[in-house]
């Protein structure tokens, strides 16, 4: 699987509607959560606690990686859910994680992982292929981005990039040349369409809105970057 990671630095800018709107855009796309504050997708979609991370990490490194039959639907978007206490979501990352990311790593399709706010990156987020970090275009969120960049440099797989969310002072060409990172998306904060996949509602509105159409335009990036790494423009980092 090629693996690539949302997550944000503080406050809330939507990573987990980001997440299963990208795999959306995925024809074999996945969302697993490791956010270690908990995982929310049980309790947003109605979803029961198992089948879900727990009962797949079960398995056993040997066992089948089919992570199909560990999967429930979350508004036409299969999920692997998480534990949604934190100690839980901490425990299982810190004696399963190895072996998660082994069978997602070695399975087909697109893995896009809700890591939350991030600390410590849990071993799917450091395996990532692109770790995108969602960050609203302030300053006290782009100097927390800034402090964190070279720790995830040294710890992520893959590529680091930034995904900006709703409005603010700084552009794409601010950020990337006080943190360091490229910009590869720009997202609305769309508070409607946010509602529709948090509580439910018309999904051909949501098809129609304005976030729908930029995590779309994001998942065209995130490919060309991931399937056609000599052709894209978004720079390592």
């Amino acid at each position: 699987m090629k693996v690539i990671s949302l997550a944000s630095v503080r406050g809330a800018p939507g990573v987990t509607t980001t997440a299963i709107l990208l795999a959306s855009t995925y024809t074999d796309g996945l969302v697993v959560e490791a956010d270690l504050d908990g995982g929310v997708l049980a309790i947003r979609y109605g979803l029961g606690r198992e089948p879900g991370l727990t009962t797949f990490a079960a398995g056993g490194p040997d066992a089948d990686g089919d992570w199909r039959a560990h999967a429930q639907d979350a508004g036409g978007v299969p999920v692997l859910v998480g534990p949604d206490a934190p100690a839980a979501s901490t425990s299982i990352w810190r004696t399963a994680g190895e072996r998660i990311t082994h069978k997602l790593v070695a399975a087909d399709g697109v893995t896009i992982v809700d890591a939350g706010r991030l600390r410590s990156p849990v071993p799917i987020v450091a395996a990532s292929d692109l770790l995108a970090v969602l960050v609203n275009p302030v300053a006290d969120q782009l100097v927390a981005l800034t402090h964190l960049v070279p720790t995830l440099r040294q710890a992520v797989r893959g590529r680091v990039a930034v995904v900006l969310v709703g409005d603010g002072p700084y552009g794409a060409d601010d950020v990337e040349r006080a943190v360091g990172v490229s910009v590869i998306g720009h997202l609305p904060y769309d508070h409607d369409a946010a509602e529709v996949l948090r509580v439910g509602g018309s999904r051909s509105r949501l098809a129609r809105s304005q976030l729908a159409r930029a995590v779309g335009a994001l998942g065209g990036a995130l490919s060309s970057v991931l399937f056609e790494p000599t052709t894209t423009a978004v720079a390592a980092s």
